[in-house]
C-alpha cells in the first residue's frame, strides 16, 4: 500500500485519546495516544468496525406504552410518543379570580380537553404537534398543537427550564414538566381559527363550558405529514 499524507488531517486534541477517522471511500483510520504520548495511526477495514460495532448492545429499556417511534441520529436518541384526546390539566400566567399565587406569579389553573397529541424529543429540542387520525402514521396530517409557547413548526419553549436530552426514559418526565409549567402569553397566535390572535381565548371558552372535546375544525394545518415533519427535524 503506497503511503497516505496525514498531515491534512486536524491535529489530536489534548484530551483526546482515541478517534476513528473516516478518510475515503471504504478506509478507516484509528488514531490513539501511546503511553509515551505519541500519535500512532492504524487503519482499519470497513469488516473489522462492523464487527466491532456489531458487539455493542442497543437497550432501550422497558418502552412507555404510547411510543410510536423510536431511532438515534447525530444529537443522540429521538422518540415519539402520542396522547388519545382528552383533558389535561394546564396552568395559565394570568390575574383575576379562581387564581392561585405563586411567589410573584398568579396561576390559572384548568381542564382542558385536546386533540390527539404527537410530543418529539431529539437530543435537548422537544415538540408538540396535533392531529386527527385515530394512530400516528407515516401520512397523518399535522396541526398546531392548540397552546402557548410554541413556535410555529411546534418547538416547546421552556423558558428557563433545564430539560434532559431525549431519550425512553426521560420523556416521560419532559411531558410531566409541560404540565407542570405554565404558560405564558408567548406565541400564542396561529393555533386556532376561530381565535387566530390568541388561542388561550379558545382555551378558555373550552374550560368555562366544562367541554369534554377540542372541536377538531379548530385546529391549523401545518400542511405536512408525520413522516416529512419528523424526517426534518431529526436532520438538523
Amino acid at each position: 500500500m503506497d503511503m497516505m499524507d496525514l498531515n491534512h488531517l486536524s491535529p489530536m486534541a489534548s484530551d483526546e485519546t482515541a478517534a476513528l477517522l473516516f478518510i475515503c471511500g471504504d478506509q478507516y483510520l484509528f488514531r490513539h495516544r501511546a503511553k509515551n504520548g505519541a500519535v500512532v495511526y492504524k487503519f482499519v477495514s470497513p469488516a473489522a468496525v462492523r464487527a466491532a460495532f456489531a458487539e455493542e448492545t442497543i437497550d432501550t429499556g422497558w418502552l412507555p406504552s404510547n411510543v410510536r417511534r423510536w431511532g438515534i441520529g447525530k444529537r443522540g436518541e429521538w422518540i415519539v410518543i402520542t396522547f388519545p384526546p382528552q383533558k389535561h390539566r394546564f396552568s395559565f400566567v394570568g390575574e383575576g379570580d379562581n387564581t392561585r399565587s405563586t411567589g410573584a406569579i398568579e396561576l390559572r389553573p384548568y381542564e382542558i380537553p385536546m386533540p390527539a397529541l404527537a410530543f418529539f424529543g431529539y437530543g435537548q429540542r422537544y415538540y408538540l404537534w396535533a392531529f386527527k387520525d385515530n394512530e400516528l402514521g407515516s401520512e397523518t396530517m399535522l396541526f398546531a398543537a392548540p397552546l402557548p409557547n410554541l413556535d410555529a413548526n411546534g418547538a416547546i419553549c421552556f423558558g428557563g427550564n433545564v430539560v434532559p436530552k431525549a431519550s425512553a426514559k426521560t420523556i416521560g418526565e419532559v411531558w410531566r414538566l409541560i404540565l407542570a409549567s405554565p404558560f405564558t402569553n408567548h406565541s400564542v397566535n396561529g393555533k386556532s381559527r376561530e381565535y387566530p390572535n390568541d388561542v388561550r381565548t379558545q382555551l378558555m371558552c373550552l374550560a368555562e363550558k366544562r367541554r369534554r372535546c377540542y372541536p377538531l375544525d379548530d385546529l391549523v394545518s401545518l400542511n405536512r405529514t408525520a413522516e416529512r415533519v419528523i424526517s426534518e427535524a431529526v436532520r438538523q
